[in-house]
C-alpha cells in the first residue's frame, strides 16, 4: 500500500469517527447540527488527518528503507570482518571461531590443504599469478564442498576445510574430489603451471578442541608433501577417538596409488 493510500485510509477512518457521532447526535430533537458544523468538520478530520497521516506515512516509509539499508550495511561489514580479502572465503579467526560453535554439537572432519609449490609459483611468474592461484583454490574449494561446510584461508597458500557430521570415508571422498578438481586446471596448465596441492585429513570429535584437529590435519599435511605432493593423507596419534588401524608413522604409507592416499 502506497502513502497515499496509507493517508486516505486513516483519512477516512477519522471522517467516520467525526461524522457518526454527529449524525448520531443530530436525531436528537433540539441538537440539529447546522450545515456549516457539518462541512468544518469534514474538513478538519477528513483533510487535516489526510495530510497528518501522510506526513506520518512519508517518515515511516523513509525510516524503514534507512533501517534495511543499515541492516544491509552491517551484514556487508560483518563479512567484510569474517572475509580474505584475496580469495572471499573466511580469513582465520572466523574460521576458527564457526568450526567450534559447530563442533559443540557434532563430530565432523577436519582438512588442512596447502598449495605445491607455492614459492616457484611467486618466484616463478610473480606475485600476479600467486594470487590468481590462491583464487582459483579458494573458487575450487567452493564448488568441491557440500552446503554448511567451512573453508577457510589460515595464512599464505594454506586452507583449512570443515565438514560437519561427516563421516571418514565421505572426508576422503571430498578431499579427493578436490584434489583432482585443482590438478584440473586448465588455465594454469596452458601456462605451464603445474597447480596441485597436498591435504591432510582428521577426525575433529567433539572430546577434542579444534586446534587439536587442525595440528593432527597439519601433521597429516606433511606426510602427504613428505610422501611425494599432490597427494590426500590421512593419520592419527595413538588413542586419537574413533580411529581405526596403527598409529601414526614418521611416513605415511601410500594406501592407494590410484587416489594418491596416504594413511598410517
Amino acid at each position: 500500500m502506497g502513502a497515499v493510500r496509507k493517508a486516505l485510509f486513516w483519512a477516512v477512518v477519522s471522517l467516520l469517527v467525526t461524522v457518526i457521532p454527529m449524525y448520531g447526535l443530530s436525531h436528537i430533537p433540539g441538537l440539529r447540527v447546522p450545515l456549516p458544523y457539518w462541512i468544518f468538520a469534514s474538513f478538519t478530520s477528513g483533510g487535516v488527518s489526510f495530510l497528518v497521516a501522510l506526513r506520518l506515512t512519508v517518515q515511516s516509509e523513509r525510516l524503514r528503507r534507512l533501517n534495511e539499508e543499515l541492516k544491509s550495511a552491517e551484514a556487508q561489514l560483518k563479512r567484510a570482518a569474517e572475509s580474505d580479502h584475496l580469495t572471499a572465503v573466511l580469513n582465520r579467526t572466523a574460521f576458527l571461531k564457526r568450526a567450534e560453535a559447530h563442533h559443540t554439537n557434532t563430530d565432523g572432519w577436519m582438512l588442512l590443504l596447502d598449495i605445491d609449490h607455492f614459492k616457484a609459483i611467486n618466484d616463478g611468474f610473480g606475485h600476479e599469478m600467486g594470487d590468481r592461484a590462491l583464487r582459483h583454490v579458494a573458487d575450487v574449494l567452493r564448488e568441491s564442498l557440500r552446503s554448511g561446510d567451512l573453508v577457510g584461508r589460515l595464512g599464505g597458500e594454506e586452507f583449512g576445510i570443515y565438514l560437519p557430521g561427516a563421516g571418514r570415508e565421505k572426508a576422503m571422498q571430498i578431499a579427493e574430489r578436490v584434489r583432482c578438481n585443482v590438478e584440473s586446471a586448465a588455465e594454469f596448465a596452458a601456462m605451464g603451471i603445474t597447480l596441485t596441492v597436498s591435504i591432510g585429513l582428521a577426525q575433529a570429535d567433539r572430546r577434542m578442541a579444534v586446534s587439536e584437529s587442525l595440528r593432527n590435519a597439519d601433521f597429516a599435511m606433511y606426510g602427504a608433501k613428505h610422501d611425494g605432493r599432490n597427494r590426500i593423507s590421512l593419520t592419527a596419534r595413538p588413542g586419537d577417538p574413533g580411529m581405526n588401524g596403527p598409529p601414526r608413522m614418521a611416513r605415511p604409507r601410500p594406501h592407494s596409488a590410484a587416489s594418491r592416499v596416504s594413511a598410517a
